[in-house]
């Protein structure tokens, strides 16, 4: 039997949706061999059990062979036994899956032996799935190898993985098949990962939570990522910080094999100023890195921090995110990458001496997107993330036509040209400062990916935010795709995705709206701009109601539905953009805060500065603390509008609303607090909410007097029956 090499498509061997579910029935996949390398493997025939998942070596493997028969219940209703391998005469080393049949968990090594075989000299993360008329052995490269052939696998079999399991998908983040039988075609299925780094981004972390990572991680190894990236403490606040979320995230990595890799922007979270003023005589931003008593600080304290949390693989030592250093800094080393060598190859060298196993990652960034003069040229074990933030998405950062890409083409071909070292892309093709605005950049992203494979990157990585999740679903999936496989076909990956999550009559309609998203939203700033975007926009939105008819199944029309929510605030947006006048931003501001838990809109800095929200500064702790405390509760409320005038003896209304933010339903419960000469009605009472729908209660403010200059406060205090304590909602009552 040949081993054939497999290149991945969203519809593994099928053409559509009814291939897809024909596929539990023993399709072909893609990999597979003539009709005479034998007929193919039953796991469940007519309902009853047909063979025994048994698994060998680490707990990685024996999650994975969990998860196939998780998903082989969750399709046919039966649950497969499963059994430690008794693998004879010896156990290899390695680990793996192997489904037999019938109820034996005995595993002859020769079956191991020749899907080893299949799988040879293979680079890391590589998989096969070897199979005969008796079993199938799921192996790979590495921890993770086995987990990406279970899923490779579980794909074979009609599942696909289109979105985490995040809470306001309610059950649609997966398609799984419904069949009396399962059986896995004939094969000897190899596949290898163009890129050995393929991460995904915490980044700012709004709505990342203790509950949303475990989908997050879970999505990351169903598409074949393998690093977490997540920040020490971004921007230094105590809001998004590893600590806070570290059991869950080491938990959750380590059953899955997957990286973890933590650090982010400012040596000063290791060596605070207000701490450490000695270190900084030259001014800041960056510590006095010429004192080699700052820089043993500095590394010391980096290498204790990374001790005290071994599941750490790799630490990102960047700099703070400004555009220059001081100038005393730039004397001596004549250029921010000169400088910032200085540091990382100080701190790379003691943790390869003091913590084998751990790697150390610079950011090439801003000022120091050059790499430095070959004087202070970078360690090569250290990881160098190339971060092109000054680009644009019109076309592919290799494209010379495009002058803000080529500006950084060169300093990446430089990099790799100068650096021998593991030279990755952190990409943005979702930015917080498009106010989570649909955008679908597929041929970027394809454009992009061939000219930095072409140049020999090593990996790729982009953030995310769940609160905005849905409308770049298809594009995280692209960009993992790519990741694993550099060549992958785009076009014909988002017809199949299309196929698949909406079904074959919804396809053109679709299409239209991918298309009408297509441009990159800075294009859409200013009022001509703006009227474009409209345009765009409303194209979109057309389209997504002409597909709503043809859209197969519940799964496809909640993501359509919520698809046009999300094109309803971009064209509020727009609307701020071409007028901004009060009613117009009121009315932009109402539709994010209606939606921000539908997971279609993040209420960030830059969507509260659109709507006209007094935010002083993009790094307002208290602003970040107040959104991501909502995302991180069970329920939320609001209340609009949120200023009220209310003239002496009279009266304003205003509207009280409570959210469902984890989908599980609530009976929310409020009190309203308000000071001498403010008179409320009610002022208290329950709400209940579940899922998409809000409860809501009309509240009168009243005031007997006229208010002090500068108005007074309301509070609400809002309660779960549980007794939870919700973020509470201010109003703020002003006199006439």
């Amino acid at each position: 039997m040949q081993t054939r090499l497999h290149r991945r498509s969203f519809l593994i061997g099928a053409t559509g949706a009814a291939a897809a579910a024909l596929l539990p029935l023993g399709a072909t996949p893609a990999s597979a061999l003539p009709a005479d390398s034998g007929g193919p493997l039953p796991l469940v025939d007519g309902g009853h059990a047909a063979a025994t998942i048994t698994w060998y070596g680490s707990e990685v493997a024996r999650f994975a062979a969990e998860e196939v028969r998780d998903y082989v219940l969750a399709t046919t209703g039966v649950s497969l036994p499963l059994a430690e391998a008794e693998v004879r005469p010896r156990t290899p080393a390695g680990s793996g899956v192997v489904l037999r049949s019938g109820p034996s968990r005995t595993v002859p090594d020769a079956w191991i032996a020749d899907a080893r075989d299949a799988l040879g000299d293979a680079p890391p993360d590589s998989f096969a799935v070897v199979t005969g008329e008796d079993r199938a052995v799921l192996l790979g490269t590495g921890d993770r190898g086995p987990l990406y052939a279970a899923y490779a696998l579980v794909e074979q079999l009609g599942v696909r993985f289109f979105a985490p399991s995040f809470a306001f998908y309610e059950g649609h983040s997966e398609h799984v098949p419904r069949s009396r039988s399962l059986r896995v075609a004939p094969q000897r299925y190899v596949s290898r990962p163009g890129w050995a780094l393929r991460r995904q981004y915490v980044e700012e972390g709004y709505s990342h939570t203790r509950s949303s990572l475990p989908p997050l991680i879970d999505w990351m190894a169903k598409n074949r990522l393998n690093t977490l990236v997540i920040p020490k403490d971004y921007l230094g606040q105590g809001v998004t910080t590893y600590d806070s979320m570290r059991d869950v995230i080491a938990r959750e990595a380590a059953r899955r094999g997957l990286n973890v890799e933590v650090g982010g922007h400012g040596y000063d979270s290791f060596l605070p100023p207000a701490q450490y003023p000695q270190y900084y005589t030259s001014g800041g931003p960056l510590f006095d890195i010429y004192n080699p008593e700052a820089l043993d600080a500095y590394v010391s304290r980096v290498v204790e921090y990374l001790r005290a949390r071994p599941e750490i693989t790799v630490f990102d030592c960047w700099p703070p995110d400004v555009w220059q250093f001081q100038n005393e800094i730039l004397r001596r080393y004549g250029t921010p990458s000169n400088a910032e060598s200085v540091v990382v190859n100080k701190l790379a060298a003691a943790v390869r001496e003091q913590l084998p196993g751990v790697r150390v990652e610079r950011i090439a960034y801003a000022s120091t997107v050059e790499p430095p003069d070959s004087a202070y040229a970078c360690d090569p074990d250290v990881i160098v993330d190339f971060a092109p933030y000054s680009r644009n998405y019109t076309g592919g950062l290799g494209d010379s036509a495009v002058a803000a890409n080529a500006k950084l083409a060169g300093p990446l071909r430089r990099w790799r040209e100068s650096f021998d070292g593991t030279l990755c892309m952190y990409e943005y093709y979702r930015r917080y400062r498009w106010r989570s605005l649909p955008v679908q950049v597929l041929d970027t992203v394809s454009a992009d990916v061939a000219f930095e494979a072409a140049l020999g990157v090593d990996g790729m990585g982009m953030y995310c935010e769940p609160a905005d999740w849905i409308p770049h679903e298809h594009l995280q999936s692209l960009v993992a795709a790519k990741a694993w496989d550099p060549g992958l076909d785009g076009p014909a990956y988002l017809d199949g995705y299309l196929t698949a999550r909406f079904g074959p009559a919804a396809v053109s309609a679709m299409r239209r709206y991918f298309t009408a998203t297509g441009k990159d939203p800075d294009v859409f700033n200013g009022s001509a701009g703006a009227a474009d975007g409209v345009e765009h926009y409303s194209a979109a939105r057309t389209a997504l109601l002409d597909a709503r008819d043809g859209v197969a199944g519940d799964s496809g029309r909640l993501v359509v539905d919520r698809l046009v929510l999300n094109t309803d605030i971009a064209l509020a947006d727009m609307e701020v953009g071409r007028s901004g006048t009060p009613a117009v931003r009121e009315k932009y501001r109402r539709a994010v805060e209606a939606n921000r838990f539908a997971g279609v809109v993040l209420p960030n800095q830059q969507v509260r500065q659109r709507w006209g929200a007094q935010s002083p500064s993009y790094q307002d702790a208290a602003i970040r603390q107040a959104i991501a405390d909502e995302y991180r509760s069970p329920a939320a409320g609001s209340v609009v509008p949120d200023r009220a005038t209310v003239a002496p003896g009279g009266s304003a209304e205003v509207t009280l609303t409570a959210y469902d933010v984890d989908f599980t339903g609530h009976t929310v419960t409020w009190q309203a607090d308000a000071p001498s000469g403010l008179h409320v009605a009610p002022s208290s009472g329950t709400l209940r909410v579940a899922g998409q729908r809000t409860g809501s209660v009309t509240v009168t403010l009243s005031a007997s007097g006229q208010l002090p200059a500068g108005g007074q406060e309301v509070v609400f205090t809002l309660r779960t029956e549980e007794g939870t304590r919700l973020p509470k909602v201010v109003l703020k009552a002003l006199g006439s």
